[in-house]
């Protein structure tokens, strides 16, 4: 009879938690649904620091090797394990800008500030140019509920992209989020 309650208690410990890990994977695949439906926040702080606002896709580290292929190769070439990466982001940025300047036959024009350095001969042909650009990313938790200063209920992982660069735009950012 003792032996009986015990099991019935144990079976029932373990369908409250295997409930538990579902309800959690459940959360986790809303959230990674609703990172997918909405766009990416473009916004400028300061008047000239352009700044990209993007969610945390989550994955676990079989999704990882399953539809990620190229960054699990990433991890592997770089000798990581991939249950020791946390997060993997990308980001793409694209320079414009434009000079006007007529030059001679035989002629060189050189050209530099803080983001751009342009360097072009005619006399052998050549042209230089180096477009630097800094960016900083900034990872934080978003909560569901705010109280003075409490916070409960983690509702994702958000990165904030701040591009320096006046000249340069960000065009794609993608942050995942690997757990285990």
């Amino acid at each position: 009879m003792i032996s009986a309650i015990g099991l019935l208690l144990l079976l029932s410990g373990m369908l409250i938690r295997c409930n538990r890990q579902l309800r959690e994977e459940v959360k986790r695949q809303d959230r990674n649904l609703s990172v997918w439906m909405t766009e990416a926040k473009n916004y400028r702080f300061r008047d000239s620091l352009h700044i990209h606002s993007v969610a945390a896709l989550e994955l676990r580290i079989a999704e990882l090797k399953k539809y990620r292929e190229e960054d699990a190769q990433l991890i592997r070439e770089l000798r990581m394990r991939p249950r020791d990466v946390e997060y993997i982001t990308r980001t793409e940025t694209v320079v414009r800008d434009s000079l006007i300047y007529v030059l001679q036959p035989d002629s060189c024009f050189y050209y530099t500030d803080r983001w751009l350095t342009v360097d072009a001969c005619l006399r052998d042909s050549s042209m230089y140019i180096e477009s630097r650009d800094s960016l900083v990313q900034i990872i934080h938790k978003e909560y569901k509920h705010r109280f003075l200063w409490w916070r409960w209920g983690l509702k994702g992982v958000r990165q904030e992209i701040a591009n320096f660069n006046p000249n340069a735009a960000i065009t794609y950012s993608e942050f995942l989020h690997v757990r285990k």
